[in-house]
């Protein structure tokens, strides 16, 4: 028994070191899948508790094996992503399907994106309506496909309606691990090691707006873990521009439109790689003219495909998405725009959580900035009236992510000074783009709820490479390194508590 139990361990040891992410999907989808098979209700709930600790075991292990030096690049990411991993497990049992969602209703409710899959999943095909009759069918179908056909498979183990629903929530938690996964491969392109490696994957594994979406029943996740390789595939064909890599890329770009039509964020990076190889072969343009042939051949039909459907059958928009209107409740058009820009006045951090009226605030949070910060470490859903043990932790919470992220950008903006080489091009692209865009969809649709840290994920997977790279150029014995480095274990230990706390509250 222990010879094969070593020869696993040996074979999944060869497996994380040859291919990352291959390793990350196959875990992951093992627990996943495993987890889905518990009844639903208690049992489901007990694991949740064993998968929480074996998390809390992993950070301390690592806490332990980093401060005695005993951490090599393999076990240190190998840890950290463990760590991760078990605590999306741990949320995604314990939390109800229905729990923490955007614009998810239970499937009891015909409305929503879990009504999209359950129409996929009973009708078998597409939409053979104007998707917008239906709200939010107006999505690109491949999240959606993807969900109803695991229901599909799920459903022929026998489990219950419950369980079922429940089951659900495996393929998100699945992107997650995987996108945790690749950011460490990103990390490792950029050969970081030791705390310039470890901060920001450690911040990366136990960030709360990725811990949330683990769960999220739309097509955040996927969308999101597309958008990650894209990056990485990106920076590996400019390093090596082969053809089966910019094949892959292709792939990547055009199934990430095809989840989720703001995956096009990760589209001028990859343009800035290419004009820059095309700059550097002038000579010998035909190759690489070839190439980029075929990626668009493989981008766009998948990328614009839905979109261009839509047109032509019923006459929706590209770019259509639905207004809420000004009787939300949560509308702020009112506010005139350059107070939602440039005010950033004391009184919008006396409440550190996001502000709805509708819940009892005084205002409708309305500075776009503001509400990226909010909701990037507690979403709409996490604040002292609904888990009143987090105060105080809230606080430090909420002010160390700022702290991080000031300085992640005076990071970025550092070294691109220092040198900025094209894939540095290629990464501050992604982040003025996102925040543009961001503040662009914010000021096109006025409501508290588009002002959320989901519709700008890159700005903080960018930040955080640039802030290991800055932490690589600093040096070990520098004193702002050290300081860094505890100011996000302060992040870590207070995410990992607050959101322990929320779990089980």
């Amino acid at each position: 028994m222990k010879q094969k139990l070593r020869k696993i361990g040996r074979s999944l040891n060869k497996l994380c070191r040859a291919c990352p992410i291959g390793a990350a999907l196959v875990i992951s989808f093992a627990f996943g899948t495993l987890s889905s098979l518990f009844p639903a209700g208690s049992p489901q709930k007990a694991a949740g508790w064993v998968f929480v600790g074996m998390s809390w075991l992993l950070g301390c292990v690592w806490v332990y094996r980093m401060i005695r030096g005993m951490l090599s690049g393999w076990q240190n990411g190998t840890l950290l992503w463990g760590m991760g991993t078990f605590l999306r497990l741990g949320y995604i049992l314990r939390a109800p399907y229905y729990y923490f969602q955007h614009d998810a209703e239970r499937f009891s409710l015909t409305r929503g994106h879990t009504d999209y899959i359950r129409y996929l999943l009973q009708e078998g095909h597409l939409p053979d309506f104007d998707v917008r009759e239906r709200w939010q069918f107006y999505h690109p179908p491949l999240h959606y496909i993807l969900s109803a056909v695991w229901m599909k498979l799920i459903e022929l183990t026998g489990i219950s309606e419950a369980a079922l629903y429940e089951s659900v929530q495996v393929l998100p938690f699945v992107y997650s691990c995987m996108a945790l996964a690749v950011f460490g491969m990103l990390l490792k392109h950029f050969q970081l090691k030791g705390i310039a490696f470890s901060l920001p994957m450690g911040i990366m594994a136990l960030h709360p707006t990725f811990l949330i979406l683990s769960g999220s029943l739309n097509n955040d996740m996927l969308s999101i873990l597309c958008m990650l390789v894209t990056l990485l595939l990106a920076l590996r064909w400019y390093s090596k521009p082969k053809l089966s890599a910019i094949t892959a890329l292709g792939f990547s770009v055009g199934l990430g439109m095809l989840t989720k039509l703001s995956a096009w964020m990760a589209a001028p990076a990859v343009a800035v790689l290419f004009l820059t190889v095309l700059k550097q072969n002038r000579k010998q343009l035909r190759p690489l003219l070839k190439q980029y042939t075929l990626f668009g051949c493989i981008s766009l039909p998948l990328g614009l495909g839905w979109g261009l459907r839509n047109f032509v059958k019923w006459g929706v928009p590209l770019t259509y998405i639905p207004a809420l209107g000004e009787s939300s409740g949560q509308y702020v058009g009112n506010i005139p725009v350059w107070q939602r820009l440039l005010n950033f006045s004391p009184e919008q951090f006396r409440y550190i959580y996001d502000c709805f009226t509708t819940d009892g605030q005084t205002y409708n949070e309305y500075n776009p900035l503001i509400g990226l910060l909010k909701t990037a470490v507690f979403d709409e859903f996490v604040n002292t009236d609904y888990y009143p043990r987090i105060a105080g932790l809230g606080d430090l919470l909420f002010w160390a992510q700022v702290i991080l992220a000031g300085t992640a950008l005076f990071a970025m903006v550092r070294e691109c000074c220092r040198t900025f080489t094209a894939e540095k091009q290629a990464l501050l692209l992604t982040y003025l783009v996102t925040l543009v865009s961001y503040t662009g969809f914010c000021l096109a649709y006025p409501q508290v709820c588009t002002e959320n840290a989901r519709y700008a994920t890159p700005l903080i997977y960018v930040t955080l490479l640039f802030l290991g790279m800055w932490m690589k150029r600093l040096g070990k014995k520098a004193f702002i390194r050290k300081l860094l480095g505890a100011a996000g274990g302060v992040f870590m230990a207070i995410s990992f508590t607050i959101y322990g706390l929320v779990i089980f509250g």
